[in-house]
């Protein structure tokens, strides 16, 4: 199963790698200190959304909510979350693909 899941991983990627600069629609599904997941709605890709890259504000990751919180806009990303992503890199070697976030809805914490 393991070997299975490597080679759909690595199908996943080089499908991916020809779409450096698309735009696609995803859902958050996971939040960590460094970004957070994004997946594809329609193909089912993971990718990052780096912290780093998310320019607009500084944002803290807090654990027990398992977000990121904007100091000053305030606004939170969050699992379930739909974003609107851009393909910014595609690491095939380390079968990583990086987004770029394009747009999002202001939220407020809960």
């Amino acid at each position: 199963m393991e070997a299975e899941r490597e080679i759909v991983d690595r199908y996943r990627i080089r499908f991916m790698k020809d779409k450096v600069g698309e735009a696609f629609d995803g859902v958050i599904s996971g939040v960590t200190t460094f970004g957070f997941f994004v997946e594809l709605k329609e193909t089912f890709v993971e990718g990052l959304v780096r912290v780093t890259s998310l320019h607009d504000d500084y944002y803290h990751y807090q654990e027990k909510q398992y977000c990121l919180f904007g100091e000053r806009t305030r606004k939170t990303f969050r699992i379930g979350d739909e974003v609107k992503v851009r393909i910014e890199r595609v690491d095939v070697e380390r079968r990583q693909i990086d987004f770029g976030l394009m747009r999002t809805e202001k939220r407020e914490p809960r």
